[in-house]
């Protein structure tokens, strides 16, 4: 594969940006979770496997196909890439997916099976119900084929035990609704100790 350069209008540069933004927030650590940009109709950009979010560079990133198979870049693919594939092939609108190990929705998934979160203004506004898909082991093509099943419902849901997964028009609109939705989990686990 060809090395990776600055050529892709800017999407190494979002992912980048956006990996050490949830690294801040707390909503990955070490080598958690991954990110990706849809290129075209059947380029991807995605982390690289093993790459920590809040140190990132061009290094952890790479292009693969619709197959997943590697295009640019030097490292091998996050092991969700089949998960970020097969929510690009549901939903053809979606521009981007972020997938993070984000500890309160994590925490709230192995006590629900969904959560209601429409008591806040935030929530009953944009995922006043929010799925936890059943455990799957994570790179699987089990966990890919149900986040996919999750993605024709709702733009964010929760993996059992693993993380939220949220798609949007763009990164930033990914990353809101992670970042939104954190903070309600977390206001609503508050709100029992009142």
């Amino acid at each position: 594969m060809k090395r990776l350069d600055w050529q892709t209008d800017g999407t190494a540069g979002r992912i980048i940006t956006f990996g050490k933004l949830l690294y801040k927030r707390g909503l990955v650590s070490g080598n958690d979770g991954n990110i990706s940009e849809r290129l075209d109709s059947d380029r991807i950009m995605v982390t690289a496997s093993g790459v920590h979010k809040g140190l990132m560079d061009m290094s952890g990133l790479l292009v693969v196909n619709q197959n997943g198979k590697g295009m640019l870049g030097t490292t091998l693919p996050s092991s969700e890439t089949p998960m970020h594939l097969a929510i690009y092939n549901t939903r053809k609108e979606a521009g981007a997916i972020i997938h993070a190990h984000a500890p309160w929705c994590i925490a709230a998934s192995l006590k629900r099976d969904s959560l209601d979160l429409s008591q806040f203004a935030e929530g009953k506004l944009l995922f006043p119900k929010v799925e936890v898909v059943p455990f799957y082991a994570p790179g699987t093509l089990e966990l890919a084929q149900a986040a996919a099943e999750a993605a024709k419902r709702a733009q964010i849901f929760i993996l059992k035990a693993h993380g939220v997964v949220a798609w949007g028009q763009d990164l930033m609109e990914a990353f809101c609704l992670i970042e939104q939705l954190e903070n309600n989990v977390k206001a609503m686990a508050f709100s029992t100790f009142f």
